[in-house]
């Protein structure tokens, strides 16, 4: 058997990167054409070994490994261990924090992952375990606090997060649920505080480059336009002339308090047709409103197949501003009362009505310009 021995620049070979800028190769010829190759920090310690059924004398990176590799720390401590067949990863994939614990193990097919990953604590305790096929994630993702609890669960599909995301509390009281579709999450979620009281939250600052499909696809009138103004929020303009109304699905009931708030912007139309948020909101001929008009006037009040109530008369407020200066809308709903406000000022507090509709967001009447600077429905559990 021969032995060779050269320094090599650690970027020339692929296999591993170990950190330091350069460490010394020893070759050594075995029987069957394969060669075992060590290398060592240059302060002399083992680094990698392992065999090469080709060793490229001028190129490292056409080396090709094949059989078992095994990487150290200084301190002689396993760094990570994996197998090769014919230059292609395959096999159990394990690497060690330098106590000596196992750091991961991942299940590796044609060179990517393909089966289960495991990654630990250094206390041996799980972090989290994940899945994978022929590379991509799926299945469940559980991710783990140091004392072994769980900290969340979310399902793949594809590699991106589908369906409901729960995370925990150390002592295991849910903490958030999400929901993702087509790995985006819905902007409802639901948050718990450690002692098991929770809110629903449905928040939109308009901060994207478009309306969100929640919008678009919510959008109950065609040919309106919507889009996204830079630093000042959604841009509605209801070109149609009938009520433009745009909501998003969120799981409010009766039962549950909940404020929902709003910016307002007039930038044209008419000073007499109102603007404002709806909730309940199940189709055209059923929803609650409340609306504010450039000319001071608010209202509120139901749509019960295609029957108006008015919850209080239509009232002039002088907290209304008109074009180009906002309109801060709140509505607080509260055992069984809720109260509107408009700019801090309270509007009216009337006796609540239960309603049928999901959906909730914004109504624009007329053909008429507004901005709307963002949404929040809480919903108090």
């Amino acid at each position: 058997m021969n032995a060779q021995e050269e320094v090599v620049m650690e970027a020339a070979w692929n296999t591993f990167d170990t950190g330091s800028n350069e460490f010394r190769r020893v070759i050594t010829e075995l029987p069957a054409g394969k060669a075992k190759v060590c290398d060592y920090y240059l302060t002399g310690e083992l680094l990698m070994e392992g065999c090469f059924s080709y060793v490229d004398p001028d190129d490292p990176k056409k080396d090709v490994p094949d059989g078992e590799f095994v990487w150290y720390y200084k301190s002689g401590v396993k760094k990570r261990r994996s197998a090769y067949i014919k230059g292609v990863e395959e096999g159990m994939r394990t690497t060690w924090f330098e106590s000596g614990s196992i750091e991961s193990e991942t299940q590796i097919r044609g060179g990517i992952p393909d089966g289960t990953r495991i990654e630990y604590y250094e206390n041996g305790h799980r972090r989290r375990f994940s899945a994978f096929s022929k590379g991509v994630g799926t299945g469940a993702a559980i991710d783990y606090f140091p004392g072994g609890a769980e900290c969340s669960v979310v399902y793949l599909s594809n590699g991106r997060p589908e369906g409901r995301m729960v995370e925990y509390f150390e002592n295991g009281r849910v903490r958030r649920v999400t929901n993702y579709i087509a790995g985006r999450a819905h902007p409802f979620v639901i948050e718990s505080d450690s002692t098991g009281k929770s809110r629903g939250i449905f928040a939109d600052n308009f901060s994207a480059s478009a309306p969100e499909d929640y919008w678009v696809n919510n959008c109950a009138e065609e040919g309106s336009k919507l889009t996204i103004v830079k630093g000042w929020g959604l841009y509605a303009e209801n070109t149609a002339g009938s009520r433009l109304f745009v909501t998003a699905d969120i799981p409010q009931d009766n039962e549950h308090d909940f404020t929902i708030e709003t910016g307002i912007t007039f930038v044209s139309g008419s000073d007499f047709v109102g603007c404002g948020v709806v909730w309940g909101f199940k189709d055209r001929e059923n929803y609650n409103y409340f609306q504010v008009e450039p000319s001071g006037l608010c209202r509120a009040g139901s749509v019960r197949n295609d029957v108006n109530k008015d919850f209080f008369e239509r009232k002039q407020a002088a907290t209304i501003h008109k074009v180009f200066e906002m309109n801060k809308l709140k509505i607080v709903k509260k055992s069984s009362q809720i109260t509107f406000l408009v700019n801090g000022e309270v509007i009216c507090t009337v006796p609540f009505e239960p309603y049928s509709g999901r959906g909730a967001g914004f109504s624009v009447g007329g053909k008429k310009i507004v901005v709307y600077k963002n949404f929040l429905f809480e919903i108090i559990q």
